[in-house]
């Protein structure tokens, strides 16, 4: 069984209940779905790309983390 995962989402930078934990990062389901479903050429794509960046930034931090 899943259990609730909470945490500010890297992507849309706002506290939420359901998502993954992606190294020290929190990625909120709602941003998850729609990351996967976005095609490369959408004018979305670099913003997630950017955002997704800040994984291998946090470190030790625990900013995004709760």
């Amino acid at each position: 069984m899943e259990e609730n995962r909470i945490g500010v989402c890297m992507i849309c930078e706002q506290q939420r209940v359901g998502g993954i934990h992606i190294i020290r990062a929190f990625i909120c389901d709602g941003c998850s779905s729609e990351m996967v479903k976005t095609n490369v050429n959408d004018q979305k794509y670099p913003f997630f790309v950017r955002q997704m960046k800040k994984a291998f930034y946090i470190g030790n931090s625990k900013q995004y983390m709760n």
